[in-house]
């Protein structure tokens, strides 16, 4: 009798360590489900960034110029940056003082001069502002893998008031509003930095 009393006080014991794995399980299953469909989201953003630059390197784009240059001009820029100390570091709170430094003018016209000479080419037409704010209505628009909960949802917010009521030559709060929206992490790949780079080119040069 002992044993069988004994088995049914540990049934509510067992119920809840099962109902526990459940929770867990269930738990693990929506953070995969959740981490998938951010990495499809990267991996679309990417593919339409990449076809947006190729477009401007073959048809709209400067004819003279490296290849190599032209491809990766984004780099090349954000190297330049750090080499002249303009940009710290390659973070959020390096692009923050950045954005600070070109609201400021501190970035010197100089600065692009010897970069265009440095190429042996004008690159203006590689840095078209706003081409990457349609990557991201494209993943809500035409694929529908987002939705209002995400970081890029947030960012474009962000990034339409900072178009609505500032500019990166007299504003830059809204500007660093809509960065800081976007995770660390992200922030490491410079296909969510290039927005960024774009606007310091386009408006300073």
């Amino acid at each position: 009798m002992q044993n069988k009393y004994g088995y049914i006080n540990k049934l509510p014991t067992i119920l809840k360590k099962l109902l526990q794995i459940l929770i867990l399980t269930l738990i693990t299953a929506c953070g995969t489900t959740k981490n998938t469909t951010d990495l499809i989201a990267d991996e679309k953003f990417e593919l339409c960034s990449e076809i947006i630059y190729n477009r401007l390197v073959t048809e709209v784009g400067p004819i003279e110029g490296k290849l190599i240059y032209k491809q990766n001009i984004h780099s090349l820029l954000e190297n330049s940056l750090l080499q002249e100390k303009y940009l710290n570091e390659i973070s959020k709170s390096g692009y923050s003082e950045l954005l600070k430094k070109a609201n400021r003018k501190e970035i010197k016209p100089e600065f692009f001069e010897k970069f265009k000479s440095d190429l042996g080419f004008d690159p203006y037409l590689l840095f078209p502002i706003n081409s990457h704010l349609s990557c991201y209505g494209y993943l809500f628009e035409q694929l529908k893998i987002l939705d209002k909960s995400s970081w890029q949802f947030e960012f474009g917010l962000a990034y339409n008031k900072f178009e609505a009521y500032g500019s990166l030559e007299t504003e830059s709060e809204y500007l660093i509003d809509a960065l800081n929206k976007i995770p660390e992490d992200k922030f490491e790949l410079i296909m969510y930095r290039k927005i960024f780079l774009d606007l310091i080119y386009t408006n300073l040069n």
